[in-house]
């Protein structure tokens, strides 16, 4: 593995109780090594023609590329936005026995 296999996922969540149950199922389950939970952010977006503005709490989402599919559909599944947020971003560079503890952790 290297670190272009590597990769950190972005996903809101309307409330910590929410949050904290996704983080503990992707970790049980193997999808992810670390999922850190941000509270406190406040969102300001576009829906459905209306600018909203809510409180939310930000995961950061420590895993591989191969288990972001998994995770989505855990995300999912706990989820209960109609479109919760998204996004994978690709690490550049890392502590490599961090990006390995990474790798082992979701074998």
């Amino acid at each position: 593995m290297t670190v272009s296999d590597i990769c950190l996922v972005l996903c809101t969540c309307p409330d910590n109780e929410t949050a904290a149950q996704i983080a503990r199922a992707a970790v049980e389950q193997k999808h992810a090594a670390c999922v850190s939970i941000l509270p406190g952010l406040t969102s300001v977006y576009s829906w459905q023609g209306e600018i909203e503005q809510d409180s939310e709490v930000q995961l950061l989402i420590k895993t591989t590329k191969r288990n972001t599919d998994a995770l989505y559909k855990l995300a999912l599944s706990l989820h209960p936005y109609d479109e919760p947020e998204w996004l994978i971003v690709d690490i550049a560079g890392g502590a490599a026995t961090y990006l390995n503890w990474i790798k082992s952790s979701t074998e």
